[in-house]
Parts: C-alpha cells; structure tokens; sequence
C-alpha cells in the first residue's frame, strides 16, 4: 500500500519551492463619509506559505464570428498553484502574491484564484487553478 504521507512530505519538499501570500476580499464594501464613496472591505490573510507555481496553457477551439463560421483556434495561459495538504481551501477570487520563488521574475507577481482547489481520493497535495492578474514593477 502507498504511503500518503510520504509523498505527501515529497511533493512538498520537490514541488514546492516558493513563498506565497494569499489574501481574500472582505466581501462587502466600506463606506467612506467623507466623500460618499463605496470602498472595498479590507482583505483578510488566508495563507503564508510553501507552493509552487506552474505554467499552464490551454487550447481552446471556438466557432469564429461571421458567414464562414471558421474555428478560431486560441491559446490561454494559465496557471497551477501547488500547496501542501494542510493549507486552507482558497476560493475564486482569492489574490495570490509571489514573495521568494526559484524564479526570481516570479517574485512580486499576483494571481487570482479561478476556480476552487481540485479534490481528490488520494490526495497528496492541493491544485489551484490561477490567472495572472497584475506584475510589479522591478526595481534595480
């Protein structure tokens, strides 16, 4: 019988080599009296700590617009967000910020949470799916 555990402590230790923070919207917007305006709620952290982050491309095919009715081929990139068992389910919409990676032009890089974690019957680690949502500017 396979260990859990054991690949479990492996996929943590080889797959996941980043530091992330991810924080998830208050959901309700703050008034501010002064200038009438809605605000968004201040974010709450939900997670500091080991994933790791793959690129991931999909291929989509649609039936173009107009008369001929062309498949119109595309390519999306993606994202996939590996966390230990342990971490908290993350939901959509939950912000994903890079702060130490192998990568260093991963680092200061946020993510949205597209869709919930993948579950499984033998799970060993967490999937998240991503969308890269904004780049900080690099600073030399």
């Amino acid at each position: 019988m396979l260990d859990q555990s054991g690949i479990a402590r492996f996929a943590e230790r080889h797959l996941m080599p980043d530091m992330v923070h991810v924080n998830r919207g208050a959901g309700e917007d703050v008034l501010n009296p002064a200038t009438g305006a809605l605000l968004p709620g201040a974010s709450v952290a939900v997670y500091a700590g080991k994933a790791g982050l793959y690129a991931h491309q999909e291929r989509i095919r649609t039936k173009g617009a107009g008369l001929n009715g062309a498949w119109v081929e595309e390519v999306l990139a993606g994202y996939r967000l590996l966390l230990p068992l342990d971490a908290p389910e993350l939901r959509e919409g939950d912000s994903v910020l890079v702060v130490e990676a192998r990568d260093e032009q991963a680092v200061g890089r946020t993510y949205r949470v597209t869709a919930q974690g993948e579950v499984s019957s033998f799970p060993v680690l967490r999937t998240v799916w991503l969308e890269e949502h904004n780049r900080k500017p690099v600073t030399v």
